[in-house]
């Protein structure tokens, strides 16, 4: 096998076996909550079995290793000789977190190292429940290495067929020929009479079947094509394009333990034939490079440019026949504009599947009893934004564990259950996404917040008097603040709330916090649909033009001088009931605003905070790329960067989260 297939061949193994084992973790996690779910176990089984079959091929001999033992665990549960338990769970879990290390080993082209030996015992251990009627029995068989044949025995052309799948066979468009794992479990069951999986040896020693049987098995499946990825010669097939939906190597070219028979071949050929109008189905889905999509988007952002630009020329006057022909091209540039922001959405529930983990490993540390419930996974966000609110809801997941959810006896003693919820989800509103973390813990007191601001002297008894329930509430997001009176591993420190407050408004997101003493809190946060192509105000100070990411615009005002006030030192003016701080962009931006003409103030949510920017004049609202500013413009603090606007000039991106983080000039008037 040449070095290119080599290559090809670990790159569709790291694909698939990261798809199974992305999965893996919610799966143990649900196993744990019912080691008796069949369904869930087989899962488990198979997903461990399908990535020992790859890493076989390829000879990553710690892996199928490590693969091994885990199916020896769960092949006594499957066989009901061992009840699984959270100990088990654990050690389970520390398999998938080795198998991900040994990964990222054979991305990064380092040698895989073996498991620690203490990780295998663990495998090995039965509970004390356990039934120690018959001993453990693996059904798994190690795959033959790399250097195995495609023109070798029968068995090895099984290998030879899981390869051709990897390699993207298996992607190839579904056919009648495909069936369902039950009904390849239950065909194997009629011809190897039920028992154990073929190959391995069953406790009467009589109803094995071999090599030449099994392909004959797979043959009456596939049709004389063979197996998936097998061209009639024997060899491998190719398929250019991936289709992710289609079967998978676990449910056809692995060894499966079989089930009951409960249907017969005809009735089996019965359910291919009725899959025959769907033989000549094309690909749905390709597998693109990122960076391939992400020049698209730049191209569709120059093409957005190029139609603001037309539609500002034929606004000042031009034929019917141009304002046709360009509102067309508004039509088509805006199809395609979604088309293309589509493809750089992925579910949020990628992003969820990492939590149930978190939140499971932390609530046993704790001694505390917590569920995580999740709503709203296949809610999509830009690919860019689903990594960047990781660490975020890291840190959120693990306040509401310790800080908000109480040890079991305190809930009960409050008329609660004693196991306590953890709620994350995932909606769309309009433009933006609104990602919810709450739980029914014991909730936030505001005097109690007021009063540890004034004791860490992050604020005067006159200052923490004067803030409403809100602005309380807003008090934990302030750095170096926290409840906790002991430090532990988890908390007391006082770090991990301003981050997530840095991180959110980096990503032009806000954050509001609802609160009930004994009930619980829930924190949502807000972030644009992506960043790719940025809808913005455009707003006037002086002769420059500033762009405000429209994503964080709440509402637009007309300044009355003579309301404005002073009030711990900033400059405020009175806004539906609360003081509103305000900050002059003219003189940021070191020009003189016009005298002659009342100017306006932008409401802008940053954070969790709410800013009031005076610019002289507001445009409206426009769809733009930003475009990174040159290495010596870089490093200005407030600039995100810039853009073309409709009429040809250019205009700064502002940076509002550093803008609301440093000092800026009170509004002229103010000053005078």
């Amino acid at each position: 096998m040449s070095a290119a297939i080599d290559n090809e061949v670990l790159d569709a193994f790291l694909v698939e076996a990261g798809e199974l084992l992305d999965t893996l973790g919610d799966q143990l996690i649900a196993l744990e909550a019912d080691p008796h779910d069949a369904e869930t176990l087989n899962s488990v089984f198979r997903a461990f079995h399908t990535v020992k079959g790859g890493a076989g091929f390829l000879a990553v001999r710690p892996m199928v290793e490590l693969c091994h033992h885990a199916e020896d665990l769960l092949n006594e549960a499957r066989n009901r000789r061992c009840e699984l338990h959270p100990s088990h769970i654990d050690s389970l879990l520390k398999v998938l977190d080795a198998l991900l290390a040994m990964m990222q080993a054979l991305r990064d082209e380092n040698e895989v190292q073996p498991a620690p030996p203490e990780l295998m015992r663990q495998l090995q251990t039965r509970s004390p429940e356990a039934d120690s009627a018959q001993p453990a029995t693996s059904v798994s068989v190690v795959a033959p290495p790399a250097t195995a044949k495609t023109d070798a025995a029968p068995g090895d052309e099984i290998e030879a067929a899981f390869v051709a799948m990897l390699e993207g066979a298996n992607d190839a468009p579904a056919s009648s020929d495909a069936i369902s794992d039950d009904e390849f479990e239950r065909l194997l069951d009629e011809l190897h009479g039920g028992g154990q999986a073929p190959g391995a040896e069953p406790a009467g020693g009589k109803d094995a079947i071999d090599d030449s049987e099994f392909e004959t098995l797979l043959d009456n499946i596939y049709g004389k094509g063979g197996a998936p990825g097998m061209d009639h010669g024997g060899g491998i097939a190719s398929a250019p394009t991936a289709n992710t939906e289609t079967a998978s190597p676990a449910s056809a070219a692995t060894t499966r333990p079989a089930s009951p028979a409960t249907e017969t071949p005809a009735g089996a050929r019965a359910a291919r034939d009725a899959a025959e109008p769907h033989k000549h189905r094309a690909d749905t889905t390709v597998r693109v490079d990122t960076d391939r999509i992400d020049a698209l988007v730049n191209a569709t952002g120059e093409l957005v440019l190029v139609r603001n630009r037309l539609a500002n020329l034929t606004a000042r006057g031009a034929s019917s026949e141009m304002e046709r022909a360009v509102n067309n091209l508004d039509r088509v540039a805006g199809d395609l504009q979604a088309a293309v922001l589509r493809m750089r959405m992925d579910p949020v529930g990628r992003l969820f599947q990492r939590f149930p983990r978190i939140v499971r490993d932390l609530a046993r540390q704790l001694g505390k009893q917590v569920v995580l419930e999740q709503r709203g996974e296949d809610t999509h966000l830009d690919r860019t934004l689903v990594e960047s609110l990781a660490d975020p809801l890291i840190h959120l997941l693990r306040n509401s564990v310790d800080h908000g959810i109480e040890d079991p006896d305190v809930r009960e003693r409050a008329g609660k259950p004693r196991q306590g919820t953890v709620t994350l989800s995932a909606g769309q509103e309009g433009e933006r996404v609104v990602i919810g973390i709450g739980d029914d813990g014991r909730g936030m007191d505001p005097g109690v917040l007021r009063r540890k601001a004034i004791e860490k002297q992050l604020l005067t008894a006159e200052q923490a008097e004067r803030l409403t329930t809100p602005e309380c509430l807003a008090l934990i997001f302030r750095p170096g603040f926290s409840t906790r009176t002991e430090i532990s591993d988890i908390s007391g420190r006082g770090v991990g709330m301003d981050v997530v407050k840095t991180s959110v408004a980096a990503l032009g997101g806000t954050i509001d916090i609802e609160s009930t003493p004994g009930a619980g809190t829930i924190i949502r946060i807000g972030i644009p649909l992506t960043l790719a192509i940025m809808r913005v105000l455009m707003v006037r100070v002086a002769d420059r033009q500033l762009a405000l990411p429209l994503a964080n615009v709440t509402e637009v005002f007309e300044l009355d001088p003579a309301q404005l006030q002073w009030l711990d030192g900033r400059v405020v003016v009175a806004h539906r009931g609360r003081p509103l701080p305000l900050s002059d962009l003219a003189a940021w931006a070191g020009v003189e605003a016009d005298a002659d003409r009342n100017a306006h103030v932008v409401v802008v949510h940053v954070g969790h905070r709410q800013l009031g920017f005076v610019a002289t004049e507001v445009f409206g609202r426009e769809e733009v790329m930003v475009k990174p500013l040159g290495a010596h413009l870089q490093d200005l603090s407030g600039i995100a960067g810039a853009t073309i606007t409709g009429d040809g000039r250019i205009a700064l991106v502002l940076d509002l989260q550093a803008l609301a983080e440093s000092p800026l000039p009170p509004p002229m008037r103010a000053r005078a």
